[in-house]
């Protein structure tokens, strides 16, 4: 028998106190046009993070203790799996990526398994200083030389999966 696929979108925001920050994030997406499910992950937050964002509107999950955006990301696909949504895509609590954008992101997906949004492709004004940025600009021309395409942003947290990304994320 065949799962039906939830074809809604869900939003998975790891946030670790980000009270300053996650109401707006979440209004944003929640203001847009097109209809998406928010789910924050709370990693543990010592500040109001989990009732600003639910009071903004968001589902939140929450985490025990601190695990990471990595830990959040697999709690929050694991929630994705289980109330079958297709596709997901993380946007960072902080506010820099631009939820405007999601659809284009989105849109990857028709291609691929897995789009990620660049910050450093000649839009927006996102900067990066110093041995973090020279550290970034490395690791961007090894990954492109191997994956035969120009890589600007191999870091970004605004990426987004389809139901077997969300698979081969939980599988690993």
């Amino acid at each position: 028998m065949r799962n039906l696929e939830n074809n809604r979108v869900l939003v998975i925001m790891p946030a670790w106190n980000e009270a300053d920050c996650v109401g707006a994030t979440v209004a944003e997406v929640l203001t847009l046009d097109e209809p998406y499910d928010v789910l924050v992950v709370n990693d543990g937050s010592t500040d109001e993070t989990p009732r600003i964002a639910a009071s903004a509107g968001a589902t939140v999950l929450n985490l025990p203790f601190n695990l990471g955006v990595g830990g959040a990301m697999r709690a929050g696909f694991r929630y994705a799996q289980r109330l079958g949504y297709s596709q997901v895509i993380q946007v960072d609590a902080d506010g820099q990526h631009d939820p405007r954008n999601i659809r284009e992101v989105l849109n990857g997906l028709e291609s691929a398994d897995i789009s990620i949004g660049a910050r450093f492709a000649n839009r927006g004004d996102y900067t990066v200083k110093g041995p973090r940025k020279w550290a970034m600009k490395l690791l961007a021309s090894v990954l492109s030389k191997l994956a035969k395409t120009t890589l600007t942003d191999v870091t970004s947290g605004f990426r987004a999966g389809n139901s077997r990304a969300i698979v081969q994320y939980l599988d690993h």
